[in-house]
Protein backbone atom coordinates (compact mmCIF):
# COMPACT_ATOMS: atom_id res chain seq x y z
CA UNK A 1 0.00 0.00 0.00
CA UNK A 2 0.95 3.58 -0.54
CA UNK A 3 0.98 5.74 2.05
CA UNK A 4 -0.30 8.58 0.35
CA UNK A 5 -3.71 6.58 -0.70
CA UNK A 6 -3.40 5.41 3.12
CA UNK A 7 -7.09 7.23 4.28
CA UNK A 8 -5.48 8.17 8.14
CA UNK A 9 -2.66 10.46 8.90
CA UNK A 10 -0.10 10.58 11.76
CA UNK A 11 -0.68 12.98 14.34
CA UNK A 12 1.98 14.45 16.77
CA UNK A 13 0.23 15.87 19.78
CA UNK A 14 -1.20 13.30 22.49
CA UNK A 15 -4.55 13.31 23.22
CA UNK A 16 -6.47 14.46 25.20
CA UNK A 17 -7.66 12.07 28.29
CA UNK A 18 -5.32 9.32 26.97
CA UNK A 19 -3.02 8.16 29.40
CA UNK A 20 -2.31 4.56 28.92
CA UNK A 21 0.46 4.27 26.16
CA UNK A 22 -1.93 1.64 23.68
CA UNK A 23 -4.90 4.66 23.39
CA UNK A 24 -1.89 7.54 22.97
CA UNK A 25 0.04 5.56 20.49
CA UNK A 26 -2.95 3.66 18.72
CA UNK A 27 -4.99 7.00 18.38
CA UNK A 28 -1.53 9.27 17.06
CA UNK A 29 -0.24 6.81 14.86
CA UNK A 30 -3.86 6.41 13.11
CA UNK A 31 -4.89 2.39 14.11
CA UNK A 32 -7.98 3.78 15.51
CA UNK A 33 -10.45 6.53 15.68
CA UNK A 34 -12.68 7.13 19.09
CA UNK A 35 -16.30 8.17 19.15
CA UNK A 36 -17.37 8.03 22.65
CA UNK A 37 -15.52 6.29 25.72
CA UNK A 38 -15.55 2.52 25.50
CA UNK A 39 -16.19 2.84 21.43
CA UNK A 40 -13.66 3.05 18.76
CA UNK A 41 -13.41 2.02 15.48
CA UNK A 42 -10.62 0.26 14.01
CA UNK A 43 -9.15 2.36 10.99
CA UNK A 44 -7.18 0.42 7.89
CA UNK A 45 -3.78 -0.38 10.01
CA UNK A 46 -5.65 -1.66 13.00
CA UNK A 47 -7.69 -3.59 10.83
CA UNK A 48 -5.04 -5.43 9.28
CA UNK A 49 -3.40 -5.89 12.57
CA UNK A 50 -7.02 -7.62 13.82
CA UNK A 51 -6.58 -9.50 10.36
CA UNK A 52 -3.44 -11.10 11.15
CA UNK A 53 -4.78 -12.02 14.83
CA UNK A 54 -7.79 -13.54 13.30
CA UNK A 55 -5.18 -15.49 11.03
CA UNK A 56 -3.15 -17.00 13.03
CA UNK A 57 -5.73 -17.85 15.61
CA UNK A 58 -7.56 -19.62 12.57
CA UNK A 59 -4.17 -21.15 11.43
CA UNK A 60 -4.20 -23.08 15.15
CA UNK A 61 -7.68 -23.90 15.62
CA UNK A 62 -7.67 -25.20 12.22
CA UNK A 63 -5.00 -27.84 12.99
CA UNK A 64 -7.34 -29.15 15.44
CA UNK A 65 -10.40 -28.92 13.11
CA UNK A 66 -12.20 -26.58 15.01
CA UNK A 67 -15.24 -25.37 12.95
CA UNK A 68 -16.21 -21.95 12.59
CA UNK A 69 -19.77 -20.40 12.62
CA UNK A 70 -21.02 -16.74 13.31
CA UNK A 71 -24.14 -16.37 15.22
CA UNK A 72 -26.23 -13.13 16.12
CA UNK A 73 -25.34 -9.96 18.10
CA UNK A 74 -28.98 -9.50 19.04
CA UNK A 75 -30.70 -11.90 21.17
CA UNK A 76 -34.49 -13.13 22.04
CA UNK A 77 -34.37 -12.28 26.12
CA UNK A 78 -36.30 -15.71 26.33
CA UNK A 79 -32.88 -17.68 25.88
CA UNK A 80 -31.40 -15.75 28.53
CA UNK A 81 -34.06 -16.16 30.99
CA UNK A 82 -33.78 -19.99 30.49
CA UNK A 83 -30.19 -19.65 32.07
CA UNK A 84 -31.21 -17.11 34.55
CA UNK A 85 -28.79 -14.90 33.06
CA UNK A 86 -31.55 -12.35 31.94
CA UNK A 87 -31.25 -10.66 35.84
CA UNK A 88 -27.87 -12.37 37.20
CA UNK A 89 -25.87 -10.48 34.45
CA UNK A 90 -26.76 -7.41 35.80
CA UNK A 91 -26.58 -4.18 34.52
CA UNK A 92 -23.75 -5.04 31.63
CA UNK A 93 -26.60 -6.75 29.89
CA UNK A 94 -27.53 -4.16 27.24
CA UNK A 95 -31.07 -4.52 27.45
CA UNK A 96 -33.91 -3.13 24.78
CA UNK A 97 -37.09 -4.06 23.15
CA UNK A 98 -38.27 -4.45 19.77
CA UNK A 99 -40.93 -2.44 18.26
CA UNK A 100 -43.81 -5.16 19.04
CA UNK A 101 -42.21 -4.57 22.80
CA UNK A 102 -40.56 -7.90 22.64
CA UNK A 103 -37.24 -7.99 25.04
CA UNK A 104 -34.20 -8.53 23.62
CA UNK A 105 -30.45 -8.58 24.64
CA UNK A 106 -27.31 -6.99 22.80
CA UNK A 107 -24.65 -10.08 23.43
CA UNK A 108 -22.30 -9.68 26.05
CA UNK A 109 -21.46 -13.52 25.98
CA UNK A 110 -23.01 -16.04 23.52
CA UNK A 111 -23.54 -19.42 25.43
CA UNK A 112 -27.51 -18.96 25.51
CA UNK A 113 -27.59 -19.08 21.46
CA UNK A 114 -24.66 -21.70 20.78
CA UNK A 115 -26.66 -23.47 23.68
CA UNK A 116 -29.93 -23.22 21.44
CA UNK A 117 -28.39 -24.45 18.56
CA UNK A 118 -26.60 -27.21 20.37
CA UNK A 119 -30.01 -28.55 21.59
CA UNK A 120 -31.81 -28.46 18.27
CA UNK A 121 -28.98 -30.06 16.07
CA UNK A 122 -27.23 -32.66 18.14
CA UNK A 123 -29.06 -36.39 19.31
CA UNK A 124 -26.60 -39.33 19.12
CA UNK A 125 -23.56 -40.05 21.44
CA UNK A 126 -21.36 -40.30 17.90
CA UNK A 127 -21.83 -37.12 17.08
CA UNK A 128 -19.75 -35.54 20.17
CA UNK A 129 -17.28 -34.36 20.98
CA UNK A 130 -16.50 -30.87 18.21
CA UNK A 131 -15.32 -27.66 19.35
CA UNK A 132 -16.78 -24.55 17.02
CA UNK A 133 -15.75 -20.82 17.10
CA UNK A 134 -16.82 -17.63 15.89
CA UNK A 135 -15.16 -14.10 15.44
CA UNK A 136 -18.19 -11.99 16.65
CA UNK A 137 -19.10 -8.38 18.35
CA UNK A 138 -19.78 -8.11 21.91
CA UNK A 139 -21.42 -5.72 23.79
CA UNK A 140 -21.55 -4.40 27.66
CA UNK A 141 -22.54 -1.64 29.69
CA UNK A 142 -19.21 -1.09 31.18
CA UNK A 143 -19.93 0.88 34.44
CA UNK A 144 -16.21 2.57 33.66
CA UNK A 145 -14.63 1.76 30.00
CA UNK A 146 -10.78 2.74 30.15
CA UNK A 147 -7.40 2.38 28.90
CA UNK A 148 -8.50 2.75 24.89
CA UNK A 149 -9.14 -0.39 23.81
CA UNK A 150 -8.50 -2.27 27.16
CA UNK A 151 -11.78 -2.51 28.21
CA UNK A 152 -14.91 -1.45 25.53
CA UNK A 153 -18.40 -1.31 25.93
CA UNK A 154 -18.51 -2.74 22.38
CA UNK A 155 -15.49 -5.14 21.11
CA UNK A 156 -14.57 -8.40 18.80
CA UNK A 157 -14.05 -11.81 20.91
CA UNK A 158 -12.69 -15.02 19.57
CA UNK A 159 -15.07 -17.42 21.34
CA UNK A 160 -15.22 -21.18 21.13
CA UNK A 161 -17.33 -24.03 22.60
CA UNK A 162 -16.60 -27.31 23.19
CA UNK A 163 -19.02 -30.32 23.80
CA UNK A 164 -18.30 -33.19 24.92
CA UNK A 165 -20.10 -36.65 26.04
CA UNK A 166 -18.27 -37.02 29.88
CA UNK A 167 -16.37 -35.18 32.14
CA UNK A 168 -13.61 -36.79 31.02
CA UNK A 169 -13.96 -35.60 27.02
CA UNK A 170 -14.38 -32.35 28.72
CA UNK A 171 -11.23 -32.92 30.24
CA UNK A 172 -9.36 -33.48 26.78
CA UNK A 173 -10.82 -30.62 25.30
CA UNK A 174 -10.70 -28.18 27.85
CA UNK A 175 -6.69 -29.36 27.93
CA UNK A 176 -6.44 -29.10 24.00
CA UNK A 177 -7.39 -25.52 23.95
CA UNK A 178 -4.99 -25.02 26.99
CA UNK A 179 -2.07 -25.42 24.72
CA UNK A 180 -3.67 -23.88 21.51
CA UNK A 181 -4.47 -20.88 23.50
CA UNK A 182 -0.63 -21.16 24.21
CA UNK A 183 0.99 -21.62 21.23
CA UNK A 184 -1.36 -18.72 19.47
CA UNK A 185 0.42 -16.37 22.17
CA UNK A 186 3.76 -17.58 21.82
CA UNK A 187 3.07 -17.12 17.98
CA UNK A 188 2.51 -13.48 18.21
CA UNK A 189 4.94 -13.27 21.03
CA UNK A 190 2.32 -12.06 23.47
CA UNK A 191 4.01 -13.66 26.75
CA UNK A 192 0.90 -14.70 28.42
CA UNK A 193 0.92 -16.97 31.65
CA UNK A 194 -2.13 -19.30 31.87
CA UNK A 195 -3.15 -19.23 35.87
CA UNK A 196 -6.10 -20.60 37.93
CA UNK A 197 -9.08 -18.61 38.23
CA UNK A 198 -12.82 -17.63 39.46
CA UNK A 199 -15.70 -19.11 36.87
CA UNK A 200 -17.90 -15.73 38.12
CA UNK A 201 -21.04 -15.19 36.02
CA UNK A 202 -19.92 -17.89 33.46
CA UNK A 203 -20.55 -20.59 35.96
CA UNK A 204 -19.19 -24.36 35.70
CA UNK A 205 -16.01 -25.87 37.62
CA UNK A 206 -12.41 -25.21 36.25
CA UNK A 207 -11.16 -21.58 35.00
CA UNK A 208 -7.65 -20.33 33.54
CA UNK A 209 -7.17 -17.05 32.69
CA UNK A 210 -4.22 -15.92 30.29
CA UNK A 211 -2.22 -12.63 32.00
CA UNK A 212 0.51 -10.31 30.57
CA UNK A 213 2.24 -8.84 33.25
CA UNK A 214 1.92 -5.38 32.75
CA UNK A 215 1.95 -1.91 34.70
CA UNK A 216 -1.28 -1.28 32.52
CA UNK A 217 -3.26 -4.25 34.08
CA UNK A 218 -5.90 -3.92 36.47
CA UNK A 219 -6.20 -7.27 37.69
CA UNK A 220 -3.47 -8.77 40.09
CA UNK A 221 -1.99 -12.24 40.05
CA UNK A 222 0.14 -14.42 42.51
CA UNK A 223 3.00 -15.92 40.42
CA UNK A 224 6.18 -18.58 41.22
CA UNK A 225 9.05 -17.32 39.08
CA UNK A 226 10.55 -20.71 39.80
CA UNK A 227 7.74 -22.68 38.41
CA UNK A 228 5.90 -20.40 36.56
CA UNK A 229 2.75 -21.03 38.46
CA UNK A 230 0.22 -18.77 38.66
CA UNK A 231 -3.10 -17.64 39.91
CA UNK A 232 -6.20 -14.95 40.21
CA UNK A 233 -5.67 -13.29 43.73
CA UNK A 234 -9.50 -13.90 44.04
CA UNK A 235 -8.83 -17.47 44.31
CA UNK A 236 -4.79 -17.58 46.04
CA UNK A 237 -4.44 -15.70 49.22
CA UNK A 238 -1.38 -13.64 48.76
CA UNK A 239 2.01 -14.39 50.36
CA UNK A 240 1.01 -17.82 49.93
CA UNK A 241 3.77 -19.99 48.79
CA UNK A 242 3.71 -21.77 45.66
CA UNK A 243 1.63 -25.24 45.85
CA UNK A 244 3.44 -26.66 43.07
CA UNK A 245 7.10 -25.99 44.33
CA UNK A 246 7.15 -24.24 47.53
CA UNK A 247 8.83 -21.44 46.77
CA UNK A 248 7.60 -17.75 47.42
CA UNK A 249 4.87 -16.09 45.51
CA UNK A 250 4.86 -12.31 44.07
CA UNK A 251 1.95 -10.35 43.35
CA UNK A 252 2.01 -8.80 39.86
CA UNK A 253 -0.56 -6.52 37.78
CA UNK A 254 -1.68 -7.89 34.75
CA UNK A 255 -4.02 -7.44 31.63
CA UNK A 256 -6.24 -10.79 30.92
CA UNK A 257 -6.14 -11.11 27.10
CA UNK A 258 -7.73 -14.67 27.41
CA UNK A 259 -9.91 -17.21 29.31
CA UNK A 260 -10.78 -21.12 29.26
CA UNK A 261 -13.87 -22.08 31.64
CA UNK A 262 -14.89 -25.96 32.31
CA UNK A 263 -19.09 -24.66 31.73
CA UNK A 264 -19.72 -29.02 32.70
CA UNK A 265 -23.48 -29.06 32.68
CA UNK A 266 -24.66 -25.45 33.53
CA UNK A 267 -25.86 -24.59 30.17
CA UNK A 268 -26.87 -28.03 28.83
CA UNK A 269 -29.28 -28.96 31.93
CA UNK A 270 -31.03 -24.98 31.46
CA UNK A 271 -30.97 -24.92 27.19
CA UNK A 272 -32.18 -29.32 27.59
CA UNK A 273 -29.04 -30.10 25.50
CA UNK A 274 -28.93 -34.05 25.53
CA UNK A 275 -27.58 -36.91 23.34
CA UNK A 276 -28.60 -40.45 23.43
CA UNK A 277 -26.07 -43.10 23.71
CA UNK A 278 -25.72 -46.61 22.42
CA UNK A 279 -27.88 -47.95 25.03
CA UNK A 280 -30.94 -45.43 24.39
CA UNK A 281 -29.92 -43.32 27.57
CA UNK A 282 -29.80 -39.87 27.59
CA UNK A 283 -27.10 -37.93 29.24
CA UNK A 284 -26.75 -33.92 29.36
CA UNK A 285 -23.22 -32.61 26.99
CA UNK A 286 -20.37 -31.53 28.69
CA UNK A 287 -19.58 -27.79 27.57
CA UNK A 288 -16.53 -25.32 27.80
CA UNK A 289 -15.58 -21.79 26.31
CA UNK A 290 -13.10 -20.38 25.45
CA UNK A 291 -11.92 -16.42 24.75
CA UNK A 292 -9.87 -13.73 23.56
CA UNK A 293 -10.82 -10.25 23.45
CA UNK A 294 -9.56 -9.08 20.17
CA UNK A 295 -9.48 -5.16 20.56
CA UNK A 296 -7.62 -6.36 24.17
CA UNK A 297 -4.58 -7.97 22.76
CA UNK A 298 -3.67 -5.33 20.46
CA UNK A 299 -3.68 -3.04 23.21
CA UNK A 300 -1.58 -5.69 25.16
CA UNK A 301 0.62 -5.82 22.53
CA UNK A 302 1.48 -1.58 22.59
CA UNK A 303 1.83 -1.99 25.68
CA UNK A 304 4.50 -4.23 26.15
CA UNK A 305 6.25 -3.12 22.88
CA UNK A 306 7.08 0.02 22.30
CA UNK A 307 9.89 2.85 23.37
CA UNK A 308 9.23 6.61 23.44
CA UNK A 309 9.39 7.04 19.23
CA UNK A 310 6.19 4.55 19.31
CA UNK A 311 4.92 0.88 18.50
CA UNK A 312 7.67 -2.30 18.32
CA UNK A 313 4.68 -4.62 16.37
CA UNK A 314 5.46 -8.10 16.76
CA UNK A 315 5.93 -9.59 12.85
CA UNK A 316 3.34 -11.94 12.97
CA UNK A 317 0.92 -9.53 13.82
CA UNK A 318 2.58 -6.06 12.53
CA UNK A 319 0.42 -4.20 9.34
CA UNK A 320 2.98 -4.70 7.38
CA UNK A 321 6.21 -6.31 6.92
CA UNK A 322 8.36 -3.55 6.05
CA UNK A 323 7.62 -0.44 5.80
CA UNK A 324 9.64 1.51 2.52
CA UNK A 325 10.49 5.08 2.91
CA UNK A 326 11.25 6.84 -0.45
CA UNK A 327 13.93 9.83 -0.03
CA UNK A 328 14.93 12.69 -2.38
CA UNK A 329 16.57 10.85 -5.12
CA UNK A 330 15.65 7.29 -4.65
CA UNK A 331 11.85 7.99 -5.83
CA UNK A 332 12.68 5.75 -9.06
CA UNK A 333 14.46 3.42 -7.42
CA UNK A 334 12.30 3.07 -4.45
CA UNK A 335 8.53 1.99 -6.93
CA UNK A 336 10.44 -0.82 -8.51
CA UNK A 337 11.65 -2.13 -5.03
CA UNK A 338 8.27 -1.67 -4.34
CA UNK A 339 6.77 -3.70 -6.88
CA UNK A 340 9.81 -6.12 -6.53
CA UNK A 341 8.68 -6.90 -2.62
CA UNK A 342 5.33 -7.84 -3.26
CA UNK A 343 5.54 -9.88 -6.38
CA UNK A 344 7.79 -11.83 -3.40
CA UNK A 345 4.66 -11.52 -0.80
CA UNK A 346 5.97 -9.00 1.24
CA UNK A 347 3.71 -6.84 1.94
CA UNK A 348 4.92 -2.97 2.27
CA UNK A 349 3.51 0.07 3.15
CA UNK A 350 5.77 2.79 1.09
CA UNK A 351 5.64 6.01 1.81
CA UNK A 352 5.73 7.54 -1.09
CA UNK A 353 4.81 11.06 0.28
CA UNK A 354 6.63 14.04 -1.53
CA UNK A 355 5.93 16.64 0.65
CA UNK A 356 6.98 15.36 4.34
CA UNK A 357 10.97 15.94 4.96
CA UNK A 358 13.38 12.84 5.90
CA UNK A 359 12.85 13.16 9.60
CA UNK A 360 9.76 13.63 9.00
CA UNK A 361 9.38 10.17 7.50
CA UNK A 362 11.80 8.32 10.03
CA UNK A 363 9.31 10.11 13.06
CA UNK A 364 5.84 8.38 11.31
CA UNK A 365 7.99 5.14 10.25
CA UNK A 366 8.79 4.80 14.38
CA UNK A 367 5.59 5.74 15.33
CA UNK A 368 3.88 3.41 13.00
CA UNK A 369 6.31 0.99 14.34
CA UNK A 370 6.56 -1.72 11.14
CA UNK A 371 9.22 -4.48 11.93
CA UNK A 372 11.34 -3.32 9.07
CA UNK A 373 12.45 0.00 8.11
CA UNK A 374 13.87 0.02 4.25
CA UNK A 375 15.24 3.59 3.04
CA UNK A 376 15.83 4.39 -0.87
CA UNK A 377 17.73 8.03 -1.29
CA UNK A 378 20.71 9.04 -3.66
CA UNK A 379 23.03 7.87 -1.10
CA UNK A 380 22.09 4.85 -1.08
CA UNK A 381 21.13 4.49 -4.95
CA UNK A 382 24.77 6.01 -5.50
CA UNK A 383 26.39 2.19 -3.83
CA UNK A 384 23.33 0.34 -5.02
CA UNK A 385 22.03 -0.37 -2.03
CA UNK A 386 19.42 0.82 0.32
CA UNK A 387 19.48 1.16 4.63
CA UNK A 388 18.16 -1.32 6.50
CA UNK A 389 16.41 -0.84 10.26
CA UNK A 390 15.19 -2.83 12.54
CA UNK A 391 12.29 -1.31 14.24
CA UNK A 392 13.40 -2.54 17.78
CA UNK A 393 17.02 -1.95 17.26
CA UNK A 394 19.08 0.76 16.77
CA UNK A 395 21.65 -0.19 14.52
CA UNK A 396 21.36 0.61 10.51
CA UNK A 397 23.21 -1.77 7.66
CA UNK A 398 23.63 -0.95 3.87
CA UNK A 399 22.54 -3.99 2.06
CA UNK A 400 22.87 -4.55 -2.07
CA UNK A 401 19.64 -4.24 -3.88
CA UNK A 402 20.40 -7.33 -5.71
CA UNK A 403 20.72 -9.42 -2.06
CA UNK A 404 17.99 -7.81 0.25
CA UNK A 405 15.12 -10.01 -0.65
CA UNK A 406 17.29 -12.87 0.26
CA UNK A 407 18.96 -11.04 3.46
CA UNK A 408 14.99 -10.28 4.63
CA UNK A 409 14.12 -13.92 4.33
CA UNK A 410 17.07 -15.54 5.25
CA UNK A 411 17.53 -13.58 8.14
CA UNK A 412 13.57 -13.85 9.49
CA UNK A 413 13.48 -9.89 9.00
CA UNK A 414 9.97 -10.20 7.83
CA UNK A 415 7.40 -12.77 8.56
CA UNK A 416 5.61 -14.05 4.75
CA UNK A 417 2.19 -14.69 5.79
Amino acid sequence: MRQSNLFTKTKKETPKGATFISHQLLLRAGFVYQFASGIYALLPLGFRVLQNIEKNIRAEFNKIGIQELRMSVLHPAELWKKTGRWEAAGKELWKTKSRTGEDMALAMTHEETISAIAADILRKENELPFIVNQFSTKVRDEERPRGGLLRLREFLMQDAYSFDKDEKGLDSSFDKMIGVYKNIFEKMDIPAIAVKASAGLMGGADSYEFMVVSSSGEDEIVFCSKCGFGANVEIFKKGDECPECKNATEIKKSIEVGHAFKLGTKYSKAMNIMYEDSKGEKHYVQMGCYGIGMERLIATAVEISHDERGIIWPKTIAPFNVHLLSLRGGEKAADKLYQDLEKEGIEVFYDDMEDKSAGEKFADADLIGIPLRIVVSERTIKEDSVEVKERDKKETKLIKLKELIDYCVSNKLVYVK
